[in-house]
């Protein structure tokens, strides 16, 4: 069952007489139980689409409608439907994480019986413990970012929507904490998740949908796009220690890129001893630097999509 839809919206900034599309007809369907994850460099069109689930802009044309409900009539009910961690850093002030987790408990209704079990839990789960009565201004970057999912996923609405939710938050709470954001669902609960951390939130979107100048790319399951877009490959990555053109392209690769030191060569699973017997060739003759073989991940998908959309505009302007 769908909890978000999101039917041919399109929304047009005006600054100085100049029209800017942020949104261009986007078609999105989140559903039950489901981490959707909505990927886009800065100024792709992400936060607009949040924004307007939330009720807080309204689309020039096209519907949105949350559990059934007409956003664009009722804008005020997206706030509610929806449990949101925005993207800037939560405010807390003289306020403790234990406070302001308690009082978005309370303001959505929840007992106070709850609302502590609750809040205990959370705070244990992302290991946060630690700072949950010390004062909002004391803390870092990293506690601020988990208090406010936290404030998010007390008592989360039909649909969770997090933006950013792993900045400044350190290797081993990121990994808790995409743990958590899984859990979320486990109610049936719908999830937004708006993120440049592609790679890390592979292993947890369900389905993904990415935004390029405010149009959708692709989208659909994240699985289904993985296995058909990279079939058999694989890839290897090395830091460079010459230029591009010192360094031939094996004929057994797909391909061989070198950009900012970094090389990446692409060539199918089953010639992964070869791609290790020429890394560790060129390692010797001080071509390359450390290197190692790879999955090919989303993010990669993701790089060559946008990279490929962008040229293409370039060309028609």
């Amino acid at each position: 069952m769908a909890v978000i839809e999101i039917e041919n919206v399109t929304k047009t900034f005006t600054s100085r007489g100049r029209q800017t599309v942020a949104n261009d007809d986007v078609s999105l369907r989140v559903n039950e139980g489901e981490v959707f994850g909505l990927f886009g460099h800065n100024g792709a069109g992400k936060t607009t689409i949040v924004n307007q689930l939330l009720g807080l802009l309204k689309p020039d044309k096209g519907s949105l409608v949350i559990a059934g409900e007409d956003i664009v009539k009722n804008p005020n009910r997206g706030r509610y439907l929806c449990s949101v961690q925005p993207q800037a850093k939560t405010p807390l002030s003289e306020l403790t994480p234990r406070a302001v987790t308690r009082v978005m408990g309370k303001l959505r209704g929840v007992s106070d019986e709850t609302v502590e079990k609750r809040t205990n839990e959370l705070f244990e789960r992302l290991d946060i413990m630690q700072w949950a009565d010390v004062p909002g201004k004391e803390l870092s970057g990293g506690v601020t970012r988990l208090t406010g999912f936290c404030m998010a996923a007390i008592c989360p609405g039909r649909a969770v929507v997090l933006d950013e939710p792993t900045n400044d938050v350190d290797p081993v709470r990121r990994r808790y904490l995409w743990n958590a954001i899984r859990d979320l669902t486990r109610d049936g609960t719908a999830v937004v998740l708006v993120t440049h951390s592609i790679r890390e939130a592979e292993s947890t979107v369900d389905e993904v949908a990415v935004l390029d100048r405010g149009k959708v790319l692709l989208q659909g399951n994240a699985s289904k796009i993985k296995a058909e877009a990279i079939g058999n490959r694989m890839k290897l990555e090395a830091v460079a220690r010459v230029g591009a053109g010192e360094i031939a392209s094996p004929d057994w690769a797909e391909s061989m890129k070198i950009a900012e030191a970094e090389l990446t060569l692409t060539f199918d699973r089953g010639l992964a001893a070869r791609a290790l017997e020429w890394a560790s060739a060129q390692h010797e003759n001080r071509a390359i630097g450390a290197y190692a073989l790879t999955e090919i991940t989303l993010e990669d998908l993701y790089i060559d999509l946008v990279g490929k959309a962008e040229e293409t505009e370039d060309a028609l302007h």
